[in-house]
């Protein structure tokens, strides 16, 4: 268990995160968690983004699309290329890779 970096990506309804949008997780568990409640209950319930270059914000995700993802980093600073992917796999579950 270790911390984690990555960018939140909602699907085809969203534009692509900026390199603003990076986020810190507690842990792959953490970051697991969080795409599935942006995804299940972002349209009635804030979600907590711990923005590393800019303030933390609490915020709806409506209409998130089933392609959504998080890609993720070992470290701040290594963004070149993520070495996880979090996504939703065909029966609602979240999917953790290796890249």
């Amino acid at each position: 268990m270790g911390r984690w970096f990555g960018f939140w990506s909602g699907g085809n309804g969203y534009g692509p995160p900026d390199p603003d949008d990076l986020e810190e997780f507690a842990s792959l568990a953490d970051a697991r968690s969080k795409l599935i409640d942006r995804h299940r209950y972002g349209y009635w319930q804030r979600s907590h983004f711990a923005f590393t270059h800019r303030d933390a914000a609490d915020v709806l995700t409506p209409c998130v699309g089933d392609d959504c993802e998080i890609t993720l980093y070992g470290s701040r600073d290594g963004l070149d290329y993520p070495d996880q992917r979090i996504f939703l796999g065909p029966r609602g579950g979240a999917r953790i890779e290796r890249c």
